[in-house]
């Protein structure tokens, strides 16, 4: 084969070799072409995030970053510091009757034994005072015993006092803690004054705390304050009064409230009247048992 047929095979193999490079280069490019034609298609028809969905989104990243910020739950205690805080602030233009009563109304960390004996033992070292002071009626248990207003006698250490079967069976029931509380932290604090405050139910408590100590110290020291509140009576002594113990004693009650009449049958030891006249017209009597902060205690505060 001479030298020209030899370069015209040539020429035409390296054409042929173009031609097909050309083409695979060109499918591969359309290719390409064709997918992201098809990538653009699909995002057209992609629905596009109305107006809803953003605020949606929105909301859910405010709430999200909110409770992120969000500061730690409170603790039951830091909850009841805040809780005394505002009770401390609303008393704050109260007279001292009318606080006491108020802090006593609010107190709720009560210890209770027994048939539901509710108090709390405190020492005030601000006033140098040992306080204990007895709560309300407030369960079905305490109505109960209220019922029982047949006579009964009551051993308080080694003497015997007569007060109805309901409250000897409370007293009683206690087996001496309240009481014993209360002592070991007079016997702690010996300067510090003897401070008893009761609240209905929780009147008859107290006066019975009153007797305890009485007999307890054989009369050799005085109780430095006994103030009731909605005072119930309860003794069926008639000769006996536990006021000679006591510098000061206060037994609050109110014309309208009469739960304070109860039991009919039994004294108390002194009546200290506060509020207004009793009226037939009165409905809500409950309220004249719940709210003795609103009555007018400025002719006994100034005795």
């Amino acid at each position: 084969m001479n030298l020209k047929k030899q370069l015209t095979i040539l020429f035409f193999i390296s054409l042929i070799f173009f031609t097909f490079n050309s083409c695979n280069t060109t499918k591969q490019l359309q290719d390409q072409d064709k997918l992201e034609d098809n990538n653009e298609q699909i995002v057209d028809e992609m629905p596009f995030e109305d107006e809803e969905m953003v605020e949606i989104e929105t909301v859910v990243e405010v709430q999200e970053n909110i409770a992120e910020e969000k500061e730690p739950e409170l603790t039951p205690e830091e909850e009841e510091a805040i809780r005394w805080a505002g009770i401390l602030k609303e008393a704050e233009n109260m007279s001292t009757e009318q606080r006491k009563f108020y802090l006593l109304k609010k107190t709720r960390d009560y210890e209770v034994v027994g048939a539901d004996l509710d108090y709390k033992v405190m020492v005030n070292d601000d006033t140098k005072e040992v306080i204990i002071q007895f709560e309300e009626s407030d369960s079905e248990e305490d109505w109960k015993n209220n019922y029982l207003f047949m006579p009964w006698p009551l051993k308080l250490d080694n003497k015997v006092v007569w007060t109805t079967y309901g409250y000897a069976k409370i007293y009683k029931s206690a087996k001496g803690k309240s009481f014993e509380d209360f002592y070991t932290q007079i016997e702690a604090h010996p300067d510090y004054k003897v401070v008893i405050w009761g609240w209905s139910i929780g009147s008859v408590m107290a006066k019975i705390t009153a007797r305890h100590f009485e007999i307890r110290t054989k009369k050799q020291r005085k109780i430095d304050e006994l103030t009731t509140w909605g005072d119930v009576k309860c003794w069926y002594n008639p000769f006996y009064s536990v006021k000679k113990s006591c510098v000061k004693i206060r037994e609050y009650v109110t014309p309208n409230d009469i739960i304070t009449w109860c039991v009919p049958i039994c004294r108390r030891d002194v009546k200290t009247s506060v509020g207004k006249k009793f009226s037939f017209k009165e409905k809500d009597r409950e309220h004249f048992h719940c709210y003795y902060e609103e009555y007018d205690y400025s002719k006994w505060e100034n005795e």
